[in-house]
């Protein structure tokens, strides 16, 4: 690749950290908001440790590689950002929809 380019990889991590994880984090988010009684909460924490953990051993695998922009490597690098930064918003979300199914645990059980 072209390191002149390096700004369009630049700007797809950019849309991809701060606008579609975010999203995708809002999407699961809402979904679990939307269920109200239907919250499990076990399988969405396991759904968040899972894609965290994930994520954050693609970043290491990503920082490991360290390649440079002109080797064909660089894009195997960009994958493994790419779909970091998606797996820590589908993270947030179930992170959400555990915390959501908490609050609600503690309003239905709390002495009035």
């Amino acid at each position: 690749m072209n390191p002149h380019y390096h700004w369009v990889t630049e700007l797809l991590e950019l849309l991809t950290f701060l606008v579609i994880g975010p999203v995708l984090g809002i999407i699961i988010a809402y979904r679990a908001w939307r269920q109200r009684a239907n919250i499990n909460r076990k399988r969405c924490a396991i759904r968040c440790i899972a894609s965290g953990g994930t994520a954050i051993l693609l970043f290491a695998f990503a920082k490991w590689i360290d390649a440079d922009i002109r080797t064909p490597l660089y894009f195997v690098q960009l994958a493994c950002v790419l779909v970091c930064f998606l797996l820590l918003g589908v993270c947030v979300g179930y992170g959400f929809s555990v915390l959501l199914g908490a609050w609600r645990w503690h309003n239905a059980t709390r002495l009035k």
